[in-house]
């Protein structure tokens, strides 16, 4: 997970068995990005972001149970269970609040129009329509506000930081991971996803959620949990991938 945590792409994929941390790294990349946030005009990082799984029973039981493995309530605070739950992190000069939301179908896209975050995570993306996916990139970078911009902080680069984020176990040869990722043996399908690709950079300019010479894109690949290379075995039990 290095390499995805070091990628300074807007929109960044990680691709993975099961057990090789993915869900825990990304929870660990929208922490680390709400306390590297800059002050707003106050003294308080304010961030807002949003993380998405395909269903309720799936959100809550997988999603939100790793999350809070990490950032456990009695230590950063109660979850509030209501639609949408959301976790409202506050500590020191750090102000973070996760939203959970499940949007399994394109006509979900309708609960993310009027959201304002700072990013966004797709947590298991080969469950979530790219509908989803073209939607969110729309609504990150909106807040903080500009009018809790210091002035002494540029415009381009407020806030601090903003991306997409997902993860996923191995999708099937005709999901969109697989064709944004690895290109599709369909000439037309690659012109078409390339052109989709280009028309986004240009409107996430436009917006200011991408900056200038940010790579739009990137995607990463763990190695097999058989490798020599698996990530993660120190915590996963002795013959965790043999035995699957």
């Amino acid at each position: 997970m290095a390499a995805f945590h070091a990628s300074p792409a807007f929109i960044r994929g990680v691709l993975g068995p099961i057990g090789s941390g993915k869900s825990v790294g990304c929870c660990i990349e929208v922490f680390s990005a709400a306390c590297e946030q800059e002050p707003g005009r106050d003294g308080i990082r304010r961030t807002r972001w949003v993380i998405v799984r395909n269903t309720y029973p799936e959100l809550k039981s997988t999603t939100i149970k790793t999350w809070l493995d990490w950032f456990p309530e009695e230590h950063f605070g109660p979850m509030s269970w209501d639609v949408p739950i959301t976790h409202h992190i506050r500590f020191g000069d750090v102000d973070c609040e996760v939203l959970f939301l499940a949007l399994d179908r394109p006509e979900h896209v309708k609960k993310l129009l009027s959201l304002e975050v700072t990013g966004g995570w797709i947590n298991e993306a080969r469950e979530v329509p790219k509908a989803i996916l073209d939607a969110l990139t729309g609504r990150v970078g909106r807040f903080p506000s500009m009018r809790d911009k210091p002035d002494h902080i540029p415009k381009e680069c407020w806030p601090t930081r903003s991306f997409v984020i997902m993860d996923t176990n191995a999708p099937d040869d005709d999901h969109w991971w697989h064709t944004l990722a690895e290109g599709s043996d369909d000439p037309d399908e690659n012109a078409k996803m390339q052109q989709q690709l280009a028309d986004l950079e240009a409107q996430l300019l436009e917006l200011g959620a991408l900056k200038p010479g940010q790579p739009l894109i990137e995607f990463f690949r763990q190695p097999s949990g058989r490798s020599p290379r698996a990530e993660n075995l120190p915590n996963l039990p002795v013959g965790y991938y043999q035995k699957s």
